[in-house]
């Protein structure tokens, strides 16, 4: 008798959890900027034509999840700027202006008008992820990324490619989405700084400082 009452105990538990469980929602996550760690300036920084980076990560359709405490419930993140491309485009280009490169976008398969710039940035996004788990009293959040760059300089044709990779981790007692875009903001500054650290400015075009 008592076996069969926690069965059904069991059994009400099951459904109740089923009932908590839901597809989740979709929300936007953009990235925030304004906490990404000082970004050092380059003198005579040459101009940068930057061409919208490739999404090559085999899963396209979010760029991370929240998963909710004790329920089965998972929100899918996708990027505020429409696509994961457009979003980590939009960031490098505001990371290059901070560091002092006039910067112009153009697009797949075509040239940058003549005179307009001195570098070709191309890219690919090997990783893109962040993610928000609610655990007992707080909220663990995380983010990664991986970056694929090459550089092309038209004086000589030269290019320069570098893999840069950047990953964050934080706990808050009170979660918001803020929260995530600010260490998404921090993680993709991280890749952004070590790439630009390892270049210099020679007669307008960025090489490897090994190199220079």
């Amino acid at each position: 008798m008592k076996h069969a009452i926690l069965l059904s105990v069991l059994g009400v538990g099951a459904m109740l959890l089923v009932g908590c469980a839901g597809p989740g929602e979709t929300i936007p996550l953009a990235v925030d900027m304004k906490n990404v760690q000082a970004v050092p300036k380059v003198r005579n920084a040459p101009r940068i034509a930057v061409v919208p980076f490739e999404d090559a990560r085999p899963d396209k359709s979010a760029i991370g999840r929240r998963q909710h405490y004790v329920e089965t419930v998972v929100d899918r993140y996708v990027p505020a700027e429409g696509s994961a491309s457009e979003q980590i485009t939009k960031f490098v280009v505001n990371y290059l202006k901070e560091a002092g490169f006039p910067v112009t976008i153009v697009q797949p398969g075509t040239q940058p008008d003549v005179g307009s710039a001195d570098v070709i940035l191309t890219g690919q996004i090997e990783s893109y992820w962040n993610e928000a788990v609610a655990r007992f009293g707080r909220t663990e959040l995380s983010s990664k990324n991986r970056l694929r760059i090459k550089l092309t300089n038209l004086a000589d044709n030269s290019t320069t490619f570098a893999t840069v990779a950047g990953e964050g981790t934080s706990k808050v007692v009170t979660f918001d989405i803020s929260d995530l875009a600010q260490l998404d903001g921090e993680a993709l500054g991280q890749s952004l700084g070590r790439f630009l650290s390892d270049l210099s400015v020679v007669n307008r075009a960025l090489k490897p400082k090994r190199e220079g």
